[in-house]
């Protein structure tokens, strides 16, 4: 992290920050679980507070300017329960398998009624006007490390060098995703600016017709589905990179699963469709907060 300018280490700790907390069913702010995934993130603030502690001194030093006011928190309720709490518990609680889909209740009652999906190109999401939750470029991830021994094509030693090497992986297309997540974490409903939420309790079968209509109309399109790779900017390699499948670690609270198409012939400019899969009343629940 000695590479982050003061800037850069405030927004990684308040990514990490976001990423450390939840909201209890009671509306609390709370520590995640302490399981692997809760000692990655503790492991991770930990190191940050470090670096602070070695860059301005003791905590609370470096932490003045109220700069994690800024981070993405959750929202607490108490001593209300959450409203997402309350809508989950109404259907029996989160089902052991599932995906989740969050959003307007107009438009996902449509989705419900005649399995109305919109599929839209990847582009779209790189834009000021959306909130940090849904912002992003999702054609593009920069990887940042620290310049030792860096070697350059051609030359026959490696090279002395100071500072920081950043790497930019740009897609050489656009291509269509639609996401989803694979979790239920009470939050979304704020993350996502959602008054419903999709319980789709037969993933397997939900993807595989959404696959096949949105084939349908994109013959010329290659097709996955998967669950999204969180990936450190600061500690990964360019092998690590699938950029149609991998966000920055700052998202790993959203728990995202997508469905991609990418054309087989790049292209830049790609418009959004709509696709039907018909009712999916039987094996789906609207949730309404």
């Amino acid at each position: 992290m000695s590479i982050l300018s003061s800037e850069e280490l405030e927004s990684r700790c308040n990514d990490i920050l976001c990423n450390l907390t939840i909201l209890s069913p009671e509306g609390q702010i709370s520590f995640r679980e302490i399981n692997a995934e809760g000692k990655y993130w503790m492991v991770a603030w930990t190191h940050v507070l470090e670096e602070f502690a070695l860059r301005y001194g003791p905590y609370p030093n470096g932490f003045k300017s109220g700069f994690v006011k800024g981070a993405d928190m959750v929202s607490p309720t108490f001593p209300a329960p959450p409203m997402s709490k309350v809508a989950i518990d109404a259907i029996g609680g989160v089902p052991t398998l599932a995906l989740y889909k969050f959003g307007k209740y107009k438009y996902l009652f449509e989705s419900l009624i005649r399995g109305r999906f919109r599929i839209a190109p990847a582009s779209i999401y790189n834009d000021p006007s959306l909130n940090n939750a849904v912002r992003d470029d999702e054609l593009s991830f920069t990887i940042s490390k620290r310049t030792m021994g860096v070697k350059f094509r051609g030359a026959q030693n490696s090279l002395k060098a100071f500072g920081r090497l950043d790497k930019k992986l740009v897609s050489n297309t656009n291509y269509y995703v639609v996401c989803f997540a694979t979790d239920y974490t009470l939050r979304e409903y704020d993350d996502f600016e959602a008054d419903a939420c999709l319980v789709i309790k037969e993933p397997t079968r939900f993807i595989r017709d959404l696959l096949s209509a949105v084939n349908e109309r994109l013959p010329g399109f290659l097709p996955s589905a998967s669950s999204v790779k969180y990936v450190d900017p600061l500690n990964c390699e360019e092998s690590d990179i699938d950029l149609y499948m991998c966000k920055h670690f700052k998202y790993t609270y959203q728990n995202e699963y997508r469905a991609v198409w990418v054309p087989k012939t790049p292209t830049a400019e790609l418009e959004a469709i709509n696709v039907e899969l018909g009712s999916l009343e039987s094996y789906v629940d609207l949730l309404r907060i």
